[in-house]
């Protein structure tokens, strides 16, 4: 295989990246794209722009991405999959989990790389981390938390924070980690006729070693962040993954610090700045894409499998199914409706998995109120009127390991 062809499904802002880069990379062509949007193709005089994945496949391109509607990826991946193609489908693979694997299955038993565009991954603070974390810098991990947030973004209309912008951080958490989620909740908050959709969650849950992680998610802040930070029983690791720049904050032996009784000092000390490899994260991403593509050995490392698309999507589908509370705020800036509060509260009572631990909290005017759901189920609510049970998940038995 000399030169490849390669097609880009949707050219909104990441598909037109996505484009700039295949366009650049050796050994490639960009033989076409195609948008519905007559207007999608503007400024792209150098490949043909089609309206119907039909005449994209007439072009007989080797690989393509995808970076349509989210709603749009099932259908788009199952017909390049019946078409021989290699595809790279932009992250929330699918709309919902079961989607998700129906892909994965659909190219593996084709024999065609199939991959999601989880680009975190392949961001140089990221890939640090988790060299660093795995050299044992930080000894065992104990938590993880990420915070992303910023302005609404205009390119977005089909889903909402949790699956747009959470998904990163699952992945990368479960990535870095090198462990599963096996218990996770949220709590969601959507503006009254903004997005339609969450437009911010905090999350909070646990991976299968210990780790407790928390994801703080919006895009209602003027602030654009992209912050992640590992704290081990040695030190932490402070990143920001827009910035660029990645801290260590070492243990502080010497510096003064009480120990824990057993001669072992607390975390503190002074914080060092990490070297990093610097890199196009997509030029990385979609490099191992058609490197894999191409058949070369040990490229599997440089590849977000559909099948590990898929899990992520396990984690955001139980938080958007169980969240823990779910809030309407006016979007003029009025006060909450108590009426719809007071709906989304009773709709939060989840039941916990069998044999999954229980989290049960008092305090109410005059004292404890449960609600027993099932026998055997007990939900506790706080003075506010909000439940602090933290809705379980636990991976299906069987499920893939892919880190």
């Amino acid at each position: 295989m000399s030169e490849l062809r390669a097609a880009v499904c949707g050219l909104g802002t990441m598909g037109r990246h996505h484009a700039r880069v295949l366009a650049a990379l050796p050994g490639v062509r960009l033989v076409g794209a195609c948008d519905p949007d007559p207007g999608a193709g503007s400024g792209m005089t150098d490949v043909p722009v089609l309206p119907e994945l039909d005449r994209l496949l007439e072009l007989d391109p080797d690989l393509c991405v995808v970076a349509a509607p989210t709603l749009a990826h099932g259908s788009i991946g199952r017909r390049l999959a019946a078409a021989g193609v290699h595809a790279l489908i932009e992250k929330p693979l699918a709309a919902d989990a079961e989607e998700a694997r129906m892909l994965a299955a659909a190219f593996e038993r084709a024999g065609l790389v199939g991959c999601v565009g989880h680009i975190e991954r392949f961001n140089p603070v990221v890939r640090a981390m988790r060299e660093r974390i795995g050299g044992g810098q930080v000894g065992t991990v104990l938590q993880i938390t990420t915070s992303r947030q910023g302005p609404y973004p205009q390119r977005i209309r089909d889903v909402g924070v949790v699956l747009d912008l959470a998904s990163h951080d699952i992945d990368l958490t479960r990535w870095i980690a090198g462990a599963p989620y096996v218990k996770v909740s949220a709590v969601t908050s959507r503006m009254t006729g903004a997005s339609g959709h969450e437009d911010l969650a905090a999350v909070v849950g646990v991976l299968r070693d210990g780790t407790v992680v928390n994801h703080l998610v919006n895009w209602l802040s003027p602030v654009k962040r992209r912050l992640v930070t590992v704290t081990g029983e040695l030190g932490c690791l402070r990143g920001d993954l827009l910035g660029g720049t990645l801290w260590f904050h070492g243990s502080g032996a010497g510096a003064g610090l009480p120990d824990r009784g057993d001669g072992d000092r607390l975390p503190g000390g002074e914080a060092v700045r990490c070297e990093l490899v610097a890199q196009e994260p997509l030029r990385a991403e979609l490099e191992g894409f058609v490197a894999a593509v191409r058949g070369h050995a040990g490229v599997t490392a440089d590849l977000v499998p559909m099948w590990a698309g898929a899990e992520v999507m396990d984690v955001t589908a139980a938080i958007l199914a169980e969240p823990a509370a779910v809030v309407e705020v006016s979007a003029s800036g009025g006060s909450i409706d108590e009426r719809l509060r007071r709906e989304a509260v009773r709709e939060a009572v989840v039941p916990a998995p069998p044999r999954a631990d229980q989290a049960v909290a008092a305090g109410t005017e005059g004292g404890l109120s449960a609600a027993v759901t099932s026998p055997g189920d007990l939900v506790a609510w706080s003075p506010g009127g909000l439940p602090t049970l933290v809705a379980g998940y636990v991976p299906m038995p069987g499920s893939r390991r892919w880190f």
